[in-house]
């Protein structure tokens, strides 16, 4: 697998969520998170679940 680096620009709010997150046990810290989402999204293009046009809405 290739790998790419990725900025992500975050407000406070969402800060804490990914913090509250990973308190909770779900990833080991707050870039494992990210890799996981990006891979459960990568997931739902692949599956046909999504389309690649809904990456606009998460802007």
């Amino acid at each position: 697998m290739q790998e790419h680096e990725i900025v992500l620009k975050l407000n406070q709010q969402q800060q804490e969520l990914l913090e509250r997150t990973v308190q909770k046990g779900i990833a080991a810290n707050q870039a494992d998170l990210v890799r996981l989402a990006l891979r459960e999204y990568a997931e739902m293009v692949a599956s046909g679940r999504i389309t690649k046009g809904y990456a606009g809405a998460l802007k």
